[in-house]
């Protein structure tokens, strides 16, 4: 259950930071690319930063510490 969660949030992420990214690269208006590239920022920061804090879960769930 826990590694469909992960698979689901990792893929959130992927996509999330994917459209930014493009937004961000593509717009031809710059205020769009400017609001692109801040959530960008903001979902790579926080989602590779939580990405941290579900390893640290991962590894504590597979030595039977947690959950």
């Amino acid at each position: 259950m826990i590694s469909i969660l992960l698979a689901v949030y990792a893929l959130f992420v992927l996509g999330l930071s994917a459209l930014a990214g493009c937004v961000a690269i593509f717009m031809r208006d710059a205020g769009q690319r400017e609001s692109a590239y801040r959530v960008l920022k903001l979902v790579l920061g926080t989602g590779t930063g939580a990405g941290g804090v579900v390893a640290i879960a991962i590894e504590l769930y597979r030595a039977d510490l947690w959950g």
